[in-house]
This record gives structure tokens, sequence and C-alpha cells, in this order.
């Protein structure tokens, strides 16, 4: 036969440990079986895989084989097999089954720690990424794609072989169906991190193309990226035109009346006022806001013209100048025979006495500051220069001096 038309992968029902976390830590995760309700939903996919076979179909199954898978492909089988409700195609004895350990479920460790620890390992895991992260004692999906990509080149192989099944069917686990699928199709890391899990016994179909002998994926894989998004519509749906803002009391600020009040609006205090004001009390208050605002230009009309009369005719604001201010000028009195006399020679130089000089004592001389300020103005100098030069503007005024 050849190439198999279709493959089937199903995930195994419902399990003690999917009811019950918490059973991991007493019996071991090779070893939970199948709840009632999971029985059901076996028998439910084997009626359903019923309707999908042609009549000519051969079937090959590979399980895994923990327990809850092989009694899911027990209970698919019973049904498949059923003379109920008419006789089946599909006798027991023409469907190959093979259990195959490379299917089997992502080792969590061996006995599950608390409830607590659990939390914070897959807490932990989320964090890190779920395909490179290592279950302690365990291992990561990343170790569970190596020993799948085996498998699927076992699997290849075995389709060139005469008698293969027309219809191949593997009944494994949810994250090991990711994981095939990731390596059948190339999935990024990323993208199976993206994937949700599959149902319980839900159906991934893989068709073969007439064209091109390739296995089309007829399932749309859910995503929690799609997940999120569909709640973010649910929980805030967009509409096509935006709420805006409410100002001044109205809601779509296109009122004649809004516009004019945002307008109005000069300052902080306004804004804080009330804007249900009736428009009797409005007009009060802008009739009273004019009119003070019509006072105060009249005033500075009046200092303006003040001020200007005054600088036209500067005696008559000398008059108005009160007593105080027309004190005779301050007279600064320097004594004679200091160390430094100040002016613009400061810190040169003094022909003063000195304690610490060893020579002649020289009788002392005024400075040029201390001359213009006594009034000896000295070498027929004008009085208005020689002040001006003792006061720092020194040019060749002191050099008779110096000399």
């Amino acid at each position: 036969m050849g190439k198999p038309r279709i493959i089937i992968l199903i995930r195994h029902a419902q399990s003690e440990g999917n009811k019950n976390r918490e059973i991991h830590q007493t019996v071991p995760d090779h070893r939970v079986k199948l709840t009632p309700e999971g029985w059901k939903q076996a028998e439910a996919a084997g009626r359903k895989l019923r309707t999908l076979l042609r009549p000519d179909d051969t079937l090959q199954f590979f399980t895994s084989p923990y327990r809850r898978t092989r009694e899911t492909t027990e209970g698919i089988l019973n049904a498949l097999t059923s003379s109920n409700p008419a006789p089946s195609p599909f006798p027991r004895h023409t469907i190959k089954v093979y259990e195959e350990p490379r299917l089997r479920e992502q080792d969590f460790g061996n006995f599950q720690p608390g409830s607590q620890e659990m939390a914070r390992m897959w807490k932990e895991r989320a964090e890190y990424g779920h395909f490179f992260y290592r279950i302690p004692n365990g291992e990561s999906a990343a170790d569970a794609y190596d020993r799948v990509s085996g498998f699927n080149d076992t699997l290849w192989r075995s389709f060139g072989e005469d008698d293969f099944a027309s219809v191949c069917v593997l009944v494994t686990h949810g994250l090991m169906t990711r994981v095939f699928l990731m390596k059948w199709y190339h999935f990024s890391v990323e993208y199976f991190e993206d994937l949700r899990n599959i149902d319980h016994c839900e159906f991934v179909v893989m068709k073969r193309s007439k064209e091109n002998q390739k296995y089309i994926l007829q399932n749309e894989l859910r995503t929690w990226s799609a997940l999120r998004k569909e709640r973010a519509e649910i929980k805030e749906p967009e509409s096509p035109i935006p709420v805006r803002k409410r100002w001044a009391g109205y809601q779509d600020g296109n009122d004649e009346e809004s516009r004019r009040r945002r307008a109005r609006r000069q300052n902080t205090r306004e804004m804080f006022e009330d804007d249900l004001e009736s428009t009797e009390q409005r007009k009060t208050r802008e009739e009273s806001e004019k009119s003070q605002r019509t006072r105060t230009s009249s005033l500075t009309q009046s200092l303006n013209g003040r001020y200007d009369s005054a600088a036209a005719r500067p005696e008559a604001f000398q008059q108005n100048i009160p007593a105080m201010a027309k004190l005779p000028p301050y007279s600064l009195s320097i004594p004679e025979g200091g160390r430094d006399g100040g002016g613009s020679r400061s810190g040169a130089p003094s022909r003063c006495g000195s304690d610490a000089s060893d020579g002649p004592t020289m009788p002392p001389v005024r400075n040029s500051m201390a001359m213009a300020l006594h009034g000896d103005l000295g070498g027929g100098i004008s009085p208005n220069r020689a002040r001006a030069d003792a006061l720092g503007d020194q040019s060749d005024v002191d050099d008779d001096h110096n000399a």
C-alpha cells in the first residue's frame, strides 16, 4: 500500500490524574488509569473514527505504553469493531496495534511533590519557557522532541513497506501531539509554546495530498495568543466611533455653547467654577469682570500720563523730591600716612615708613587720590581731570609725583 492516506493523532481520554492532580504523589504516572467518563470518551472516539473510514481501509495503531493511552486504545477498538448497531467492516484481527515507548508522555519526574511545589514549578516553567525547561528528575519538551524525531524517522521508513495500512492512528498525549506536529511541520519554538493543548480524544488529522503526496493538516490549531485576543475583544469591544471625553457638561463636544465656553476660559480659577451656572449669573459675572478691566485700564493710563509729564519737566519732578533726599554729598576722609593710600595703584610699594625697613625713613607722601580729595590738585591739573584720575582712571597724572 505504501504511504497511508491519512494519519490521525488522538489524545488519551480523561484520566484520574486529569481529575485529581494529587494522585501523582502516590501513583506512578505510567499507571494512572481512565475515569468512567474517560471510558465513555474513548468509545465515542471509536464511533467517530468508524465514520471517517472507508470500508476498504486498513488500520495500524501506535500507542504510548502508559495505562491511560492503552485503555483509550482499547475503548476505541471496542466501538470500532462492535457489531452494534451494524456489523463492523473492521474485524479486530485485521487491525495492527503496536506499543511505542517513544510516544510516552513527557517525564515529570518520579512521584510528583506536593501541590505547592508543583505550582511553583509550573510558574517557573512558564517564565523559563515550556520547550527548554527541564523538570527536576524528569525531562524537557526538547528531550521529548529528540525521541519523537527518532520515531518519525522510523515511521517514515515504514511507509515504504507494501503492506503498510491506509490509515495510521497514533494514540498518545497532549504535549507529545504538539511535539510530533512541531517535528513534522518544522514549527518554531515560539509557535510551539503558543499552542494550546488539545482536548481529550480530540482528532488531529493529517491528510495526504494527491498532487504532491505531502500531508496537509486539517485542523486549525488553537493558540494562547488568539485566546487572549478573543477575551480582550469580549471584555473591551472596539467601537467604530471613539467616545469623546466629557467637557463642560457635554458628551459629544459639538455643542456651540460648549465651544464658546472653552474659548472664554482664561485662568485656572475659571476651570474649577461650576459649569452648570445659569445664563443670568454668567451674564452678571461677565459684566462685572468687564467693568473691573475698564477701571484697571483707566488707572494705568492716568499713571502713564503722570510719568510722561515728569519726564518732560524734570524741574517740576525735582520739586516733588522729599527734603531727606536733598542731602549734601558724603565727604570721605582718608588717612594720609597709611601703608596703602588706595586709588588705582592700590597694592603698589608705598614710600611710607615701615617697621621692617632697614633704610632711612622717608617723610610721608600723600598719593594722588588723597591730594585730589583735599583740593591739592598740583601741577596745574584741572580739578575734574585730577579727581577722575584719583578715582581710578589714571594716565600720566602721577608721573611727577612718582619721580
